[in-house]
């Protein structure tokens, strides 16, 4: 933690990740492709400075983070 974030707090910013997306061919024609998603898509609260992450924010503390 830096000395700013304890002096002031944590400067909560808003983080996603998305699900990874993957093109591959049809088996059957080889001309269309398909797509599949590999993973789920995740919110959490990550501190800009300190790197902090709040992985299961309420929803008071994603409100003051905007």
């Amino acid at each position: 933690m830096k000395v700013f974030c304890k002096l002031f707090g944590h400067t909560w910013v808003h983080k996603t990740s998305n699900p990874k997306i993957r093109w591959s061919t049809n088996a059957k024609s080889l001309a269309e492709l398909d797509l599949s998603a590999e993973g789920e898509s995740a919110l959490w609260l990550e501190c800009q400075r300190c790197g902090a992450k709040n992985e299961n924010p309420t929803r008071e503390e994603i409100k003051r983070a905007c």
